[in-house]
């Protein structure tokens, strides 16, 4: 008799549960819990997801596929296992380079993108190329990784200054510490929706630091197949609710 230690054992049950689900007309979606608003809100307790980018996403693409989410909140280090063994259906807000087990998952095309920008004081012109920040102090977010400026920092033409979140970002350009900081558009629009009179001292400028596709990984044995969610999105992006529900999300204040 061949034993199955109790991780196998729960991710196999897992995987069976998934399968029954979305037979039953539910598509499971896995949430990692180290998504951060707007992309994910969760519940105080941090156990199940509340709103967020990521939920408006997943609803409307079940509806689209005639099954109702059901979402998972993972811890960031479980999600890719968690999607190998089949215990959810999907996980979006994703990409192929974010994965060690890539090559063993499917990939859905381009759901929406993470799109970098830069965030400064209203009153400085509008930067339209990385070469225009020469000679200024750059917040950026420790430990992340900026290719399209680490020519400038190499040569000394740009100071980096690092904080720990978007927050501190914030209060080093208000106290005039730095002149601008690199973001993720989707944070530094939620940041100005939750922060309406500070906002309005900003501007976000119309230059692409980075660009970064996100798409849904799929689990090898999903009943729900990448075709079938590919489907799913290409309805969303032509019936417009993918426009529709991405504009909420944008930079509104000016």
């Amino acid at each position: 008799m061949v034993r199955l230690n109790k991780t196998w054992l729960a991710l196999l049950t897992g995987a069976a549960l998934a399968q029954a689900a979305a037979a039953n007309g539910i598509l499971k979606i896995g949430v990692s819990d180290s998504d951060a608003p707007p992309i994910v809100v969760l519940t105080p307790d941090n156990q199940a997801l509340a709103g967020g980018l990521t939920k408006e996403l997943g609803d409307a693409l079940a509806g689209e596929l005639g099954l109702k989410a059901q979402y998972v909140v993972i811890a960031r280090k479980r999600v890719e296992s968690t999607i190998e063994a089949g215990r959810v259906n999907i996980v979006c807000n994703a990409n192929p380079e974010w994965y060690g087990n890539a090559t063993r998952l499917g990939w859905t095309r381009e759901f929406y993108p993470q799109v970098e920008r830069a965030l400064s004081l209203k009153d400085m012109p509008d930067l339209h190329q990385t070469d225009e920040m020469v000679g200024k102090r750059i917040g950026t977010i420790r430990g992340y990784s900026y290719p399209t400026l680490e020519h400038l920092w190499a040569v000394g033409r740009t100071t980096r200054v690092d904080e720990s979140r978007l927050e501190l970002l914030v209060k080093s350009l208000q106290k005039k510490l730095t002149d601008v900081a690199i973001s993720s558009e989707l944070e530094l629009a939620w940041w100005a929706k939750t922060n309406p009179q500070e906002a309005r001292a900003f501007k976000q400028h119309p230059m692409t630091v980075t660009y970064m596709p996100t798409m849904c990984a799929v689990a090898p044995n999903s009943s729900v197949s990448t075709d079938k969610l590919n489907q799913g999105i290409e309805a969303m992006r032509r019936s417009g609710k993918l426009k529709a529900i991405l504009k909420a999300y944008e930079w509104q204040t000016q």
